[in-house]
């Protein structure tokens, strides 16, 4: 009976220990959103560091550039790095557009133009299908969404010919 509680208590650790390491296994560097609406990015990997800034934009995309136990260092469009705890970052994918730039109903520059959208708005990424100059994205209008094509040379928070489903 003690082996068998033993062993199981032996197992249980060894998998949360596997468990926790498979998390910190994701590629560095790597694109990730704001899950909240208010976060702050401090100097170092800890909340005894000074905030630096604190950002106002929920889903506003950012890089992971280095990891250090809870913490995440983060890079922005303008290159402006911190450190920002894990909880407050999401996997789920969005993009902001650095230039003007229309919305397109088809993956294609010839297609009818659905919106005009401007620099600096944030959008979800619904899919960037793989050897093609477009990603779907959906954009929110107060209640209302669109979702529409966007050449994927306007888009910051996307690696060159990254696929995304």
């Amino acid at each position: 009976m003690k082996n068998k509680l033993f062993l199981s208590l032996f197992l249980y650790v060894l998998g949360v220990s596997f468990y926790a390491n498979a998390q910190e296994q994701i590629a560095v560097p790597r694109f990730v959103s704001l899950k909240m609406g208010e976060v702050n990015l401090r100097t170092g990997p800890g909340g005894r560091y000074p905030i630096k800034y604190v950002y106002k934009k929920k889903h506003y995309p950012v890089e992971i550039i280095d990891e250090y136990e809870l913490w995440r260092q983060i890079r922005e469009i303008d290159g402006t790095v911190g450190w920002v705890h894990r909880r407050m970052l999401t996997g789920i994918r969005y993009v902001l557009l650095k230039n003007d730039t229309d919305v397109f109903k088809k993956a294609d520059i010839s297609s009818k133009i659905k919106a005009y959208v401007t620099k600096d708005v944030v959008a979800k990424v619904e899919k960037c299908p793989a050897k093609n100059d477009f990603c779907e994205l959906e954009f929110e209008y107060g209640e209302k969404t669109l979702t529409g094509w966007v050449k994927r040379d306007v888009l910051y928070g996307l690696y060159p010919n990254e696929v995304i489903k």
